[in-house]
């Protein structure tokens, strides 16, 4: 074992040692930082190496553009107006067939110092050589483009075509990024923190399964199991969650999957209608260890999000509100100022969970993960734009005909109950109705493309990039009615009565 063991340990080493020069040489001072990746780092020595007329093609992940931690050598490349294009492919063929399918790189153009070039042509998920002949899939974007569209880093969006630039443009020259971090005063209106509460493996320590509270004299109490004044509270995990739901699902242990023995079990019609009902976690965690972590943070208005997704997935950004518990990292966690209400929360959770709203995320994603400085970026109404009457009612502000709605979808069980309370929604806890919760989606997706300022056609060009949406739904309320044909129903009705 140690003959096998030295020559790994010497592996490391040297592969230490190269990591710690390439930190503390100054010839890598924009990709020779943080979590090194070597592609990176090739690229920026390939720049500073170029010939002043010269030009250079890498063949180079695509998070050479998309990734923060290259933010600052692609804004280089693009401010230096060396950037000649970057066209990126999908491994689905494969090109690569020893490299998984999911992954994406591109081929990377930029030229020396006197090689320069305005704007630069950029074509997304390409399959094939042949793909780059489609002249409509070519995509002019320039220094001021990655300024608008992610003011932060000045990464790259990804777009599949023309039209999808035009309107994501046009939605960010109307509506504020999150989080505007080149502001010096008002570029975090909402207070917003992500929280990211407890590491799967690292705080494993942490958690603890219902057996071994039940040994250790703990009695259940519904969700919480309790010991005297001690408290366990139940620990989160993103397949709990789904839009709108936090009783999604529960998580069953199935021991003999070794390679996943957390395997979901989809609540039931039934289990949703009876507010008693409450979802059942693999782990439990001290309510102690859970405040340790949030602070003074309010508890009542927590939204959890999956972090774990993909621009070709059916839906980009999932969120929801919880009650009060532990969360594990696969579902961080977006908490507001204390002086933003519930009821405000609220509409923001709205904004998230809208199909305009991910549509525009799709734009940002290059990978699987939907990170923070992503989020930060896309294009979010602040909390005073809900302070307006709604143009379809003047009766209400948005943000009562926003929240109510949000509360409905929300408020279901009596976990929830503190929400409901701290929001005075009442009463506190909303029958679920599936048919009627449809119906409330499709009437917030149908606000927000009004809101986003988005006219009809690019609304039916938007849901027509959203799989399933066709799809006939069956039921009392809906009957052959497509989650499409609701949306645009509700769209005209809300135009039509904002006249």
């Amino acid at each position: 074992m140690s003959d096998l063991r030295l020559p790994l340990l010497r592996c490391f080493f040297r592969s230490s040692i190269s990591l710690v020069n390439i930190r503390q040489c100054a010839r890598f001072p924009l990709t020779g930082k943080g979590d090194i990746n070597t592609y990176a780092v090739f690229a920026e020595l390939a720049h500073s190496i170029v010939a002043p007329t010269g030009r250079v093609g890498l063949l180079i992940p695509t998070g050479i553009a998309t990734d923060k931690t290259n933010e600052q050598f692609f804004a280089k490349l693009v401010n230096s107006q060396s950037l000649f294009g970057l066209y990126d492919f999908e491994n689905k063929a494969p090109v690569f067939p020893d490299v998984h399918r999911s992954y994406k790189f591109s081929v990377l153009l930029f030229g020396g110092s006197q090689n320069k070039s305005k704007s630069a042509k950029f074509i997304f998920f390409a399959q094939s050589m042949d793909d780059l002949k489609d002249r409509e899939c070519h995509i002019p974007l320039s220094a001021a483009d990655f300024k608008l569209l992610n003011p932060n880093t000045r990464t790259c969006p990804i777009f599949r075509s023309k039209r999808d630039a035009a309107i994501t443009k046009a939605i960010y020259r109307r509506v504020p990024v999150l989080i505007d971090k080149s502001r010096k005063q008002g570029g975090n209106p909402w207070g917003i923190e992500f929280v990211r509460m407890f590491d799967q493996s690292n705080d494993a320590g942490l958690f603890y399964i219902g057996d071994q509270l039940k040994a250790t004299a703990f009695r259940r109490d519904e969700p919480i199991w309790k010991r005297r004044k001690q408290i366990f509270l139940p620990l989160y995990e993103a397949k709990m969650i789904q839009m709108y739901d936090h009783r999604a699902a529960s998580v069953l242990v199935d021991e003999s999957n070794w390679m996943r023995q957390g395997q979901t079990d989809q609540t039931s019609l039934v289990q949703h209608q009876n507010p008693e009902f409450f979802v059942e976690p693999r782990w439990w965690v001290d309510h102690a260890d859970v405040h340790r972590v949030l602070g003074d943070r309010d508890s009542t208005k927590i939204i959890a999000f999956k972090n774990v997704t993909s621009p070709t997935n059916q839906r980009t950004m999932i969120a929801a509100f919880i009650p009060d518990s532990g969360v594990v990292h696969s579902s961080p966690l977006i908490f507001t100022a204390s002086d933003v209400s519930p009821r405000l929360t609220a509409c923001l959770l709205a904004n998230l969970n809208t199909l305009a709203y991910d549509y525009v995320c799709r734009q940002k994603i290059g990978g699987v993960n939907l990170s923070y400085f992503i989020i930060e970026q896309i294009a979010t109404f602040s909390p005073d734009f809900y302070a307006q009457r709604c143009g379809w009612t003047k009766k209400q502000t948005l943000e009562k005909w926003i929240s109510d709605r949000v509360l409905k979808l929300t408020c279901t069980s009596n976990d929830v109950i503190p929400l409901a309370q701290a929001a005075g929604f009442d009463p506190p806890v909303h029958k679920w109705n599936l048919s009627e919760r449809l119906d409330l989606m499709a009437q917030l997706d149908a606000a927000y493309f009004l809101l986003y300022g988005i006219d009809r056609k690019d609304v039916e060009y938007i849901l027509s990039t959203f799989a399933g949406l066709r799809k006939e739904r069956q039921g009392a309320f809906f009957a052959g009615q497509s989650a499409f044909d609701s949306i645009l129903r509700h769209y005209d009705d809300l135009k039509a009565e904002a006249k």
